[in-house]
């Protein structure tokens, strides 16, 4: 068995903040493999990348979730209990739950709200003296995002919403206020779609059948 290539240097937790997506990919190429073993946060890790790397990580006799995933990623993007930290049949069940929802449909659909809520946007724009684009770019998808999973989005409330996704996301590898701006972000969102659940559930809030917030709302577990 050939040793698994290493990145050179004594701990990669800095280049990894700053390059994210991208230090796996930037590494691989340097070294000429799709696999290699760096140090994050003083900790011995294995990188890979590739078709036939992506199904051995995905083999569950060979990697567990359960307990892996740092709090500081479960308080802000994942969240506690989510579907990344589950294992065997709880995982299986979570996640065929989520797959029911991307049939080929259901993706052309949330495309079309997407490019629709981008036309409706730039119409906008023109009005403006000045547009930020990543601030528009976020609240377009935040808006089609929950016209596709049959959230009711109040016009009021669209900047606030738009404001703690981002901020989730923002936090996923953040330390000092960024982080605990995801952490607030995340429990008044999780707050705000628990009482949506319950009122679909308690049969306040009428949902098409098709959509995710009826699909979340009514999946049982393998407790029931």
């Amino acid at each position: 068995m050939h040793e698994i290539p290493r990145d050179g240097v004594p701990d990669s937790t800095l280049s990894f903040a700053r390059d994210g997506y991208l230090f796996i990919t930037k590494r691989c190429t340097r070294l000429g493999t799709d696999l290699f073993r760096p140090r994050l946060m003083l900790q011995s890790t294995v990188c890979m990348r590739g078709e036939e790397l992506a199904r051995l990580f995905y083999d569950n006799e060979r990697f567990k979730r359960t307990g892996v995933a740092p709090s500081r990623l479960q308080e802000t993007l994942f969240g506690r209990g989510g579907v990344q930290g589950l294992d065997g049949n709880s995982h299986r069940c979570r996640k065929e739950m989520f797959l029911s929802l991307m049939s080929a449909e259901r993706i052309a659909e949330l495309a079309e709200l997407s490019a629709a809520q981008w036309h409706r946007s730039a119409a906008n724009w023109e009005r403006r003296f000045q547009v930020v684009l990543f601030d528009q770019a976020c609240e377009s998808l935040c808006r089609a995002v929950c016209a596709w999973t049959g959230i009711p989005l109040v016009e009021s409330e669209v900047r606030n919403r738009t404001d703690d996704f981002v901020a989730m996301i923002d936090a996923g590898a953040a330390i000092g206020p960024r982080h605990w701006r995801g952490r607030w972000a995340r429990n008044r969102a999780e707050r705000w779609i628990e009482g949506l659940v319950e009122d679909v559930r308690h049969h306040r809030l009428t949902v098409d059948e098709d959509c995710a917030l009826y699909a979340i709302s009514w999946h049982r577990d393998l407790s029931g």
